[in-house]
Protein backbone atom coordinates (compact mmCIF):
# COMPACT_ATOMS: atom_id res chain seq x y z
CA UNK A 1 0.00 0.00 0.00
CA UNK A 2 2.63 2.24 0.84
CA UNK A 3 4.36 1.70 -2.60
CA UNK A 4 1.28 1.94 -4.38
CA UNK A 5 0.51 5.60 -2.28
CA UNK A 6 4.39 6.73 -3.12
CA UNK A 7 4.70 5.56 -7.03
CA UNK A 8 0.69 5.68 -8.07
CA UNK A 9 1.64 5.43 -11.68
CA UNK A 10 3.37 2.35 -11.44
CA UNK A 11 1.37 -1.29 -11.95
CA UNK A 12 1.78 -2.82 -8.68
CA UNK A 13 -0.15 -6.13 -7.60
CA UNK A 14 -0.48 -8.19 -3.95
CA UNK A 15 0.52 -11.85 -4.99
CA UNK A 16 -0.30 -15.06 -2.88
CA UNK A 17 1.75 -18.16 -4.51
CA UNK A 18 0.56 -21.25 -2.90
CA UNK A 19 3.25 -24.54 -2.31
CA UNK A 20 0.72 -26.36 -4.23
CA UNK A 21 1.74 -24.03 -7.22
CA UNK A 22 5.03 -25.23 -7.34
CA UNK A 23 4.93 -26.97 -10.28
CA UNK A 24 3.27 -23.67 -11.92
CA UNK A 25 5.93 -20.92 -10.03
CA UNK A 26 9.00 -23.01 -8.93
CA UNK A 27 11.08 -19.75 -8.49
CA UNK A 28 8.77 -18.06 -6.15
CA UNK A 29 8.17 -21.08 -4.02
CA UNK A 30 11.93 -22.01 -3.61
CA UNK A 31 12.48 -18.03 -3.22
CA UNK A 32 13.25 -16.86 0.72
CA UNK A 33 11.88 -14.00 2.56
CA UNK A 34 13.32 -11.05 1.01
CA UNK A 35 14.57 -12.28 -2.12
CA UNK A 36 13.58 -10.22 -5.51
CA UNK A 37 12.83 -12.03 -8.56
CA UNK A 38 12.42 -11.09 -12.80
CA UNK A 39 9.57 -12.96 -13.68
CA UNK A 40 7.88 -13.19 -17.50
CA UNK A 41 5.50 -15.55 -17.89
CA UNK A 42 5.55 -15.63 -21.73
CA UNK A 43 7.16 -13.78 -24.13
CA UNK A 44 4.34 -11.35 -24.89
CA UNK A 45 3.67 -10.81 -21.50
CA UNK A 46 5.46 -7.93 -19.52
CA UNK A 47 8.54 -8.72 -16.94
CA UNK A 48 7.75 -8.43 -13.40
CA UNK A 49 9.64 -7.69 -10.56
CA UNK A 50 8.98 -10.11 -7.47
CA UNK A 51 9.89 -8.90 -3.61
CA UNK A 52 8.97 -12.13 -1.17
CA UNK A 53 7.69 -10.38 1.69
CA UNK A 54 6.30 -13.58 4.14
CA UNK A 55 5.51 -17.42 3.92
CA UNK A 56 2.89 -18.03 6.13
CA UNK A 57 -0.12 -21.20 6.40
CA UNK A 58 -3.10 -20.27 4.39
CA UNK A 59 -6.41 -21.97 5.34
CA UNK A 60 -7.51 -23.46 1.91
CA UNK A 61 -11.33 -24.05 1.11
CA UNK A 62 -13.12 -25.98 -1.87
CA UNK A 63 -16.91 -26.35 -3.06
CA UNK A 64 -19.15 -26.45 -5.66
CA UNK A 65 -22.17 -23.84 -6.23
CA UNK A 66 -25.20 -22.90 -7.90
CA UNK A 67 -25.50 -18.55 -8.26
CA UNK A 68 -28.72 -17.13 -8.56
CA UNK A 69 -29.05 -13.96 -9.02
CA UNK A 70 -30.89 -11.34 -7.22
CA UNK A 71 -31.18 -8.94 -9.93
CA UNK A 72 -33.28 -11.09 -12.05
CA UNK A 73 -34.96 -12.96 -9.89
CA UNK A 74 -37.21 -11.74 -6.66
CA UNK A 75 -36.72 -13.17 -3.42
CA UNK A 76 -39.50 -15.42 -3.28
CA UNK A 77 -38.11 -16.74 -6.98
CA UNK A 78 -35.46 -17.53 -5.25
CA UNK A 79 -36.34 -19.41 -2.37
CA UNK A 80 -38.27 -21.53 -4.78
CA UNK A 81 -35.94 -22.80 -6.83
CA UNK A 82 -33.44 -23.29 -3.75
CA UNK A 83 -36.54 -25.74 -2.04
CA UNK A 84 -36.73 -27.18 -5.66
CA UNK A 85 -33.05 -27.68 -5.37
CA UNK A 86 -32.55 -29.01 -2.03
CA UNK A 87 -35.45 -31.45 -2.68
CA UNK A 88 -33.96 -32.78 -6.09
CA UNK A 89 -30.53 -33.04 -4.45
CA UNK A 90 -32.19 -34.63 -1.14
CA UNK A 91 -34.26 -37.57 -3.59
CA UNK A 92 -30.34 -38.44 -4.62
CA UNK A 93 -29.72 -35.99 -7.71
CA UNK A 94 -26.41 -34.94 -8.47
CA UNK A 95 -25.06 -31.86 -7.54
CA UNK A 96 -23.47 -31.06 -10.72
CA UNK A 97 -26.23 -32.15 -12.72
CA UNK A 98 -28.28 -29.10 -10.48
CA UNK A 99 -25.21 -26.85 -11.56
CA UNK A 100 -26.16 -27.29 -14.84
CA UNK A 101 -29.75 -26.95 -14.60
CA UNK A 102 -29.96 -23.88 -12.35
CA UNK A 103 -27.09 -21.94 -12.16
CA UNK A 104 -27.18 -18.36 -13.40
CA UNK A 105 -23.21 -17.41 -13.91
CA UNK A 106 -20.57 -18.78 -16.95
CA UNK A 107 -19.18 -21.27 -14.49
CA UNK A 108 -20.97 -25.08 -16.18
CA UNK A 109 -19.33 -27.28 -13.00
CA UNK A 110 -20.28 -24.76 -10.68
CA UNK A 111 -16.24 -25.93 -8.92
CA UNK A 112 -14.42 -23.41 -7.04
CA UNK A 113 -11.27 -24.16 -6.97
CA UNK A 114 -8.85 -23.82 -3.76
CA UNK A 115 -9.18 -20.35 -2.09
CA UNK A 116 -7.50 -18.68 0.24
CA UNK A 117 -9.48 -16.16 3.14
CA UNK A 118 -9.54 -13.07 1.21
CA UNK A 119 -9.74 -14.30 -2.43
CA UNK A 120 -13.59 -14.40 -1.97
CA UNK A 121 -16.44 -11.62 -1.27
CA UNK A 122 -16.21 -11.58 2.73
CA UNK A 123 -19.56 -12.54 3.60
CA UNK A 124 -19.71 -15.48 1.00
CA UNK A 125 -16.20 -16.62 2.35
CA UNK A 126 -17.18 -16.52 6.40
CA UNK A 127 -20.77 -18.50 5.37
CA UNK A 128 -19.22 -20.92 4.20
CA UNK A 129 -15.31 -21.43 5.78
CA UNK A 130 -16.32 -22.91 8.76
CA UNK A 131 -18.64 -25.46 6.82
CA UNK A 132 -18.02 -29.31 7.01
CA UNK A 133 -17.28 -31.53 3.55
CA UNK A 134 -20.72 -32.83 1.85
CA UNK A 135 -22.58 -30.15 3.70
CA UNK A 136 -25.28 -28.52 1.10
CA UNK A 137 -26.66 -25.25 2.54
CA UNK A 138 -27.76 -21.67 1.21
CA UNK A 139 -25.55 -18.24 1.27
CA UNK A 140 -27.04 -14.93 0.72
CA UNK A 141 -24.95 -12.11 0.07
CA UNK A 142 -27.76 -9.10 0.00
CA UNK A 143 -26.01 -6.17 -0.69
CA UNK A 144 -24.91 -7.73 -4.01
CA UNK A 145 -28.03 -9.77 -4.69
CA UNK A 146 -25.59 -12.66 -5.01
CA UNK A 147 -27.67 -15.80 -3.71
CA UNK A 148 -25.96 -19.37 -3.25
CA UNK A 149 -26.82 -23.52 -3.00
CA UNK A 150 -23.03 -24.29 -2.02
CA UNK A 151 -21.67 -27.51 -1.99
CA UNK A 152 -19.16 -28.02 0.14
CA UNK A 153 -16.69 -30.72 -1.56
CA UNK A 154 -13.55 -31.35 0.86
CA UNK A 155 -12.62 -30.21 4.14
CA UNK A 156 -10.30 -27.00 4.38
CA UNK A 157 -6.33 -27.71 4.45
CA UNK A 158 -3.49 -25.49 5.45
CA UNK A 159 -0.78 -24.86 3.44
CA UNK A 160 1.96 -22.97 3.20
CA UNK A 161 2.00 -19.38 0.53
CA UNK A 162 4.64 -17.21 -0.42
CA UNK A 163 3.48 -13.90 0.07
CA UNK A 164 4.89 -11.12 -2.38
CA UNK A 165 4.65 -7.44 -4.00
CA UNK A 166 4.78 -8.00 -8.00
CA UNK A 167 5.38 -4.34 -9.98
CA UNK A 168 5.11 -4.22 -13.89
CA UNK A 169 8.61 -3.54 -14.87
CA UNK A 170 8.61 -1.46 -17.59
CA UNK A 171 12.11 -0.86 -19.91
Amino acid sequence: DELKKQYPNWTIYDDKTMLSDSSKFPDIIKAKVGDIILKQYNSQAPTFVIKILAERDEELCKLKYIYLDGSKLSNSQIDSIRTVIFSRYNSGESFETLVKAYTMDGNPTGDLDWFSKGMMNAEFDIAVRNRQKDEIFSVDVNKNKWYYVVFKTHNNKVEKAKIAVMIKYII
